[in-house]
């Protein structure tokens, strides 16, 4: 089941530096743009349900499963499609607005790509 779905619009230029640090920051586009080159920025979020540990985020046919997620990250998230992906298997979020996948690569974000929560099993 579908908890949340965007397609990706934008790749801000400064994305790539961030993956190197194993971080992701979603934004919708009603980001400013000094954000947005920061940002994958989508359009179309929907937001079915909340976020939680278990959970599988899916993009270009790879799944990361959810570690942990920070006490605003679905209200942000729901809001103004924004939270920062932290690819480092937490069990606790760092920070109220983040949400831990586990250890592996961040993937190749491409425009016209849709990012995908499933609800785990």
């Amino acid at each position: 089941m579908k908890k949340y779905e965007a397609t990706i619009v934008f790749i801000g230029d400064l994305v790539e530096e961030f993956k190197g640090q194993n971080m992701v920051i979603l934004f919708d586009e009603s980001a400013p743009l000094e954000l947005k080159e920061i940002s994958v920025v989508h359009r179309g979020g929907k937001f079915l349900e909340e976020v939680a540990p278990g959970d599988i985020f899916l993009l270009n046919g790879t799944e990361y499963k959810i570690t942990a997620v920070g006490e605003v990250a679905n209200r942000n998230l729901k809001n103004i499609g924004h939270v920062c992906l932290k690819f480092d298997g937490r069990s606790e979020a760092e920070l109220p607005g983040n949400i831990h996948l586990e250890e592996k690569l961040p993937p190749d974000f491409r425009v016209g790509d849709k990012i995908l929560i499933l609800k785990g099993q």
